[in-house]
């Protein structure tokens, strides 16, 4: 099977000593609780998210290619690409949008602008990291506010009839952001047959459905990426297991194996074994319970990073989301 062109590293800054790959190899990195690490190389892409991680020690996502990557920044989207991937980065601009509606759509659109300039078409997936998530904003939670902006954005610029796959969560440390991954070709979306597809909730969850697909496909170079959307213990369209970690646990797994299997059924090729997992916690306390679970799930060689946030349903205690390559 041939190795993948691009991968995922999480890095633990307290025993980082060197990047795991050539600093003109990394598409973006993305930090946890942490600024511009020193060993980044200036021209690297770098974004802070919201988010802490679950331990509370620093740790950075780095995001690298098989190819040399060039740094390119289109208005406020900061990123790399090469001739296969590219990867962006934008913070929100709540204070001079005057809504967080706005501040969204224009964020994306910005993102269309980026990809327009880098020659990429097709956004493959997408990170939300909103502050506040849940929280009422005139009367409308702001996870639904967001919602709307985006699907003005995707109606406007959107070149493929579904949503890409996507991770909506919320932060207390600092802005709002969103970054991506982008290739020439779409990825194929896959759904999960437990669940209603996001983008087809009824109203009871806002004016706008969520945009974004359960899982997708995307091939490259021989080998096929899978990468699931944050999942969480959602059936049909209703949580379940209030108030209840186990229960909860059991029934995202249930929900990551459900679409893990929807999506080997739609591969043209085997998908490889290696997974990363990154699993946003409500409570930090959670995590070793998580950590049993995850282990017998996916072997306990699964990379996986533990992040503290909240999610965009305040009910849910945990959501995973995963690349498998």
């Amino acid at each position: 099977m041939p190795n993948p062109v691009f991968a995922v590293h999480y890095i633990d800054m307290r025993a980082a000593d060197a990047l795991p790959v050539s600093p003109d190899m990394i598409l973006g990195a993305v930090g946890y609780g942490v600024g511009r690490p020193d060993f980044l190389p200036p021209e690297c892409p770098f974004i802070a998210t919201p988010l802490v991680p679950a331990d509370g020690a620093a740790m950075v996502e780095i995001w690298s290619a098989d190819a040399v990557c060039r740094p390119v920044q289109v208005g406020q989207v900061v990123g790399a690409c090469n001739g296969d991937l590219a990867f962006g980065a934008i913070m929100l601009d709540e204070a001079g949008a005057g809504s967080l509606e706005a501040a969204v759509e224009r964020a994306y659109l910005g993102i269309f602008e980026f990809l327009d300039a880098t020659g990429f078409a097709a956004p493959i997936r997408f990170w939300n990291y909103l502050t506040a998530i849940t929280e009422d904003e005139d009367g409308l939670e702001r996870y639904r506010r967001f919602n709307i902006g985006r699907q003005q954005a995707f109606s406007a610029r959107l070149r493929q009839p579904l949503p890409p796959a996507a991770s909506g969560v919320g932060g207390n440390l600092g802005p709002s952001m969103i970054y991506f991954l982008a290739a020439h070709e779409p990825a194929r979306t896959v759904e999960n047959p437990r669940q209603v597809s996001a983008y087809q909730y009824p109203p009871v969850y806002g004016p706008q459905s969520p945009s974004f697909s359960r899982a997708s496909i995307h091939a490259l170079g021989g080998v096929e990426t899978l990468f699931i959307s944050g999942t969480a213990s959602i059936v049909g369209h209703k949580t379940l297991h209030l108030d209840d970690l186990p229960g909860q646990i059991a029934e995202t797994i249930a929900n990551l194996r459900a679409v893990t299997g929807a999506a080997e059924q739609a591969a043209t090729a085997r998908l490889g074994d290696h997974w990363a997992l990154k699993i946003y916690l409500h409570d930090a306390a959670y995590r070793q319970t998580v950590d049993q679970a995850v282990d017998a799930a996916f072997g306990a060689e699964c990379r996986r990073l533990y992040l503290r946030g909240d999610m965009c349903r305040a009910e849910l205690l945990l959501e995973i989301e995963a690349v498998r390559q």
